[in-house]
């Protein structure tokens, strides 16, 4: 079975989770994405976070919250593998070229507007490690 590799950033403020809406997608996603040629884990969280956030992030603060997997959204004969992390970062938020909006999310929100794994497994992990409470 294929899997696919993403690397995403939890930004949590004032109890909400930092989701963006991407041109072509549906749902809210964490920042981040797969990596391109060799890069590592941290490396392409690095690029993809100040492509679509615009943001620096602080590399000593940045811990790793978990490898989670699901059932890919866009193909269910695929998984889709997270490793996710939390820290600050420098710089303004700002929506990058491919990220239409950026969304605070509460818990108590539509579940139903996020993928699979950040329903199933990202969003259940963050409250149970008191994250998002």
């Amino acid at each position: 079975m294929e899997t696919y590799y993403k690397y995403a950033l939890c930004i949590i403020k004032d109890n909400k989770l930092l989701l963006q809406e991407e041109e072509g997608e549906d749902l809210y996603l964490l920042p981040g994405g797969r990596p391109e040629d060799s890069e590592g884990a941290i490396q392409a969280l690095c690029r993809e976070v100040k492509e679509e956030l615009g943001i620096e992030l602080d590399l000593a603060t940045l811990d790793f919250i978990g490898q989670f997997e699901d059932v890919a959204e866009e193909n269910p004969d695929a998984l889709v593998r997270v490793e996710l992390y939390h820290g600050n970062y420098h710089g303004e938020l700002k929506p990058g070229a491919e990220v239409k909006k950026l969304v605070w999310f509460d818990k108590n929100d539509d579940w139903t507007i996020l993928p699979l794994i950040t329903r199933n497994k990202i969003l259940p992990a963050l409250i149970e490690k008191g994250l998002l409470t």
